[in-house]
């Protein structure tokens, strides 16, 4: 670990740069969503937005969870004091007004920062593992997949643990983008406010999908959206060498120890026996058409959203809990817009490859 003066001047060159790169007048610094929140997806969308303009201004890891737990707070505040500020007549929020003051809070916190005393409050790095990302939009005329990295989960949430949590997950869209961009801002916000999270995991996480999915259909119905989206999200807990996956469709997460792959996912496909048969018995068809899909349209059996093939396509996780022992290399998470193109082999292969060309 670096030394106070070594990680305070690091901060002291993000806050300086911060500052110096703030442009007030950008009214939309940030992606924001087309449909109206409620009191509950509150805090998913200020995690997400507050993630969202700290990545652009390449903010040091350590200290994404202490700026984006205050703003929080203090938005929060905000929509107590002034409850009719961000709100239309039906006491819904705003979403471009709400994610301005958001940014604004963003801004306020860190140039408040500047100042060398309120500097040394901040929490020292941590050590964790090195992330990589890669998003390609490819041939489809919109970017329809979504993904999030919160590295310090019980930071962000103030969640009472002694033990560290970090979160990753990715989001394959369909018909739209609408369930995906949904589930990037609350997936993770539901799953730490279930009530069986710390202390149990994976009902925590199948609490989360389940959550999800029942707002999002509810905003469907209210706000005429039809888009859906497949999951993969991966919770590691490393003091109590636990991982655990959960997912959604057919995204996939490849485990690599010591050169060797494990699959941790077994995908949701309608030509899955099981799938195929669970559909069926609740009065669906599979057809083929090109490949195996719901009804003949849809070609994942599980999903987030999908509000016209309920129940048939459900949005009940699989969630498998992996022992770690230390000799674990890298997981990959990824759509099958990698995995229809590129094999595990290559997938681990590419990897090394980085990592040899950079191993700081």
């Amino acid at each position: 670990m670096a030394d106070t003066g070594d990680y305070l001047e690091v901060y002291k060159r993000f806050f300086d740069d911060f500052a110096a790169t703030i442009n007030p007048d950008d009214q939309l610094p940030v992606k924001v969503a087309g449909y109206y929140l409620c009191d509950t997806e509150l805090v998913g969308e200020i995690v997400d937005w507050t993630l969202q303009y700290l990545n652009q201004k390449n903010c040091p890891p350590s200290l994404v969870a202490p700026i984006t737990r205050i703003v929080i707070e203090e938005i929060k505040s905000i929509c107590k004091g002034q409850p009719s500020a961000f709100r239309t007549q039906d006491n819904s929020y705003q979403p471009l007004k709400l994610m301005q003051a958001v940014t604004r809070k963003v801004n306020e916190v860190c140039l408040r920062y500047r100042d060398n005393g309120c500097m040394s409050t901040l929490p020292p790095p941590t050590p964790g593992p090195p992330i990589s990302t890669c998003a390609i939009k490819n041939v489809r005329r919109r970017m329809e997949d979504r993904h999030v990295i919160i590295e310090d989960f019980h930071g962000v949430f103030n969640i009472e643990d002694r033990n560290p949590a970090s979160y990753y997950a990715v989001f394959d869209g369909h018909a739209g983008t609408d369930a995906a961009v949904y589930s990037v801002s609350h997936l993770h916000q539901f799953l730490a406010e279930s009530s069986y999270y710390p202390t149990d995991p994976e009902k925590a996480l199948k609490d989360a999908f389940f959550r999800t999915d029942s707002l999002f259909i509810e905003k469907s119905t209210k706000e005429q959206l039809r888009s859906g989206t497949t999951a993969v999200c991966a919770l590691l807990r490393p003091k109590e060498k636990k991982l655990y996956v959960a997912w959604l469709g057919d995204s996939q997460a490849l485990l690599v120890c010591e050169g060797k792959a494990v699959q941790v996912v077994n995908p949701h496909k309608p030509d899955r026996q099981d799938e195929r048969q669970r559909i069926e018995d609740m009065g669906g068809c599979v057809i083929y058409w090109g490949s195996w899909r719901v009804n003949g349209q849809l070609a994942v059996s599980r999903a987030i959203g999908d509000a016209d093939y309920k129940p048939y396509v459900t949005a009940e996780p699989d969630v498998r809990a992996v022992d770690l022992t230390g000799n674990e290399d890298f997981l990959v998470l990824a759509c099958d817009g990698l995995w229809d193109f590129v094999t595990e082999e290559e997938a681990v292969a590419a990897v090394y490859d980085q990592v040899r060309q950079n191993p700081g």
